[in-house]
């Protein structure tokens, strides 16, 4: 299938797709956000389901080579019937990252949010961050300025903002470059973390690149 971009009339900052290949025009110098719009496996999503339920406070973090994803994944996560489906899936995600990014080693993180970890819009110190929830809602982020405003804590405040406020999907894979990014230095991606109910919770993994 095609891809679909997101535009305002400021720039096109995000593009989206339903083919991993979407996540190589991260490098377009236009671009800011990449996603991987895509429908986990019903294994999957039946493991990730019970990893938040029944481990609130899980918190996988690390720096990580691909090698030894996989024994890592074994010995933290909890036994399942389908705990090795999540694992292949969590493997194909970061394996994406690395081969992408050509980055040996990963900042690794894998937990169970049980509330708003970042409120605030904010932007990453980083060059370019992946993120994906597993289970529960998304990732919301700002579609309607290209460039990270001068007082991001009022964001909430600006009149029709809200009408502008996109949230991930399930499953779906986002590449977010942050202000480090070579070439938009200090205008990263605006975004944040989705408000939760009191007994809500959220399975998400998010990657980062060491040099």
């Amino acid at each position: 299938m095609g891809t679909m971009p997101v535009k305002n009339k400021y720039s096109s900052i995000c593009i989206s797709g339903y083919a991993p290949g979407i996540l190589t025009r991260i490098y377009d110098a236009d671009i800011k956000l990449c996603i991987y719009r895509r429908a986990i496996s019903v294994d999957v999503k039946a493991y990730a389901v019970f990893l938040q339920n029944t481990s609130h406070d899980f918190q996988l973090t690390r720096a990580v080579h691909l090698h030894e994803l996989n024994g890592l994944l074994g010995a933290a996560l909890p036994q399942h019937f389908y705990r090795q489906s999540f694992i292949k899936d969590v493997y194909m995600v970061v394996e994406m990252y690395a081969c992408l990014f050509e980055s040996r080693q990963i900042g690794f993180r894998l937990c169970v949010l049980n509330k708003t970890m970042c409120p605030r819009f904010h932007t990453d110190k980083v060059p370019c961050r992946l993120i994906t929830t597993y289970a529960g809602k998304g990732t919301e982020w700002l579609d309607c300025m290209a460039n990270k405003p001068d007082f991001p804590e009022i964001l909430d405040q600006i009149p029709g903002s809200a009408d502008s406020v996109q949230r991930l999907g399930s499953g779906d894979i986002a590449l977010f470059k942050g202000d480090r990014w070579e070439g938009i230095e200090g205008s990263g991606v605006l975004h944040r973390s989705p408000d939760l109910d009191e007994d809500e919770m959220r399975l998400l993994l998010s990657l980062d690149i060491i040099h």
